[in-house]
């Protein structure tokens, strides 16, 4: 008998429309609508793709992550793939969207779009977006998308759109705060990157300095000038991001996400996430399942 894991979190595959949609597909809200059912939409998704939309019309909730963002016409949002993400009333919202996938953009390009800020944003209003040519490029890109050109003409324009549309966004300060901090230095970038890619399996600062060649010293200054937060807490700040997606959003046990997080015993999880977040897994699983509402990020 083949054992059956839990329910996990609902991954969303990118699946193109049609064999000449390679790995960028412009499309409309109303359009993924259409496509997806009236039931694609109703439950929390992580998705294997970039997914980036601008409101037209309409009002309506969306969480990323535990942060619930109301988008309002002129505002901007973009779900980075492995983020967990929860439609509100997609049936009040029109606008373009932009599906991608993680390598369509050139390596350069993506590295000059992470090293732009310490943390990249999900969402931008329409204020934060005054007088930027994001806009522009994104009708720029889904204008490419509907042209007749050859199509390895077309593909590439559509690959170069779409990082000019990034960098742009990239670019944005928040209206009336303070300006977006950028990393002090690159090594910092990949310290971020790889905590991304190993958190699952490395706890300990030791393992990422081994890996990129820095002492743990230099990891924690880095990450100190950049977060306020030493390397060990950026660690255990993603670690315990998973562990609350996990716990929230899907129904394996608290020993499954142990072992999937990298613990050996479920009670160390269990001692390591009462510790950060002052409340047991179960605690924190029953109190996010009930909550009413997101907490507003904006």
């Amino acid at each position: 008998m083949v054992k059956m894991g839990p329910p996990m979190i609902r991954r969303v595959p990118f699946v193109p429309p049609s064999p000449d949609v390679v790995g960028i597909e412009a499309n409309t809200l109303a359009g993924i609508r259409e496509r997806g059912g009236p039931h694609e939409f109703l439950t929390s998704q992580r998705l294997d793709f970039d997914l980036l939309v601008r409101i037209d019309e309409g009002t309506a909730q969306h969480t990323v992550d535990f942060a619930g963002y109301m988008l309002r016409p002129g505002d901007v949002l973009w779900v980075r793939a492995g983020q967990v993400h929860r439609w509100g009333s997609i049936d009040d919202i029109e606008g373009p969207v932009v599906l991608f996938g993680p390598h369509s953009v050139d390596d350069r390009s993506h590295d000059l779009i992470r090293s732009h800020a310490v943390r990249l944003r999900n969402h931008w209003s329409a204020a934060d977006l005054h007088g930027s040519p994001v806009s522009a490029a994104l009708d720029l890109l889904t204008s490419a998308a509907a042209s007749a050109t050859e199509e390895s003409l077309r593909q590439a324009s559509l690959v170069h759109c779409l990082a000019v549309l990034l960098m742009q966004l990239a670019l944005v300060e928040p209206s009336g705060g303070a300006p977006s901090e950028h990393p002090t230095h690159e090594a910092f970038g990949w310290f971020r990157d790889h905590i991304d890619d190993h958190f699952h399996e490395w706890h300990k600062v030791t393992e990422y300095a081994d890996r990129l060649g820095y002492s743990t010293r230099t990891l924690n200054r880095l990450a100190r000038q950049n977060t306020g937060l030493s390397a060990k807490e950026l660690i255990d700040e993603r670690v315990v991001l998973e562990a609350k997606r996990q716990l929230s959003h899907a129904d394996a046990t608290v020993a499954e996400i142990a072992e999937s997080l990298g613990f050996d015993d479920p009670s160390n999880f269990v001692s390591y996430f009462r510790r950060h977040e002052r409340m047991t897994p179960g605690a924190f699983r029953g109190q996010s399942r009930g909550a009413t509402r997101p907490m507003s990020a904006s």
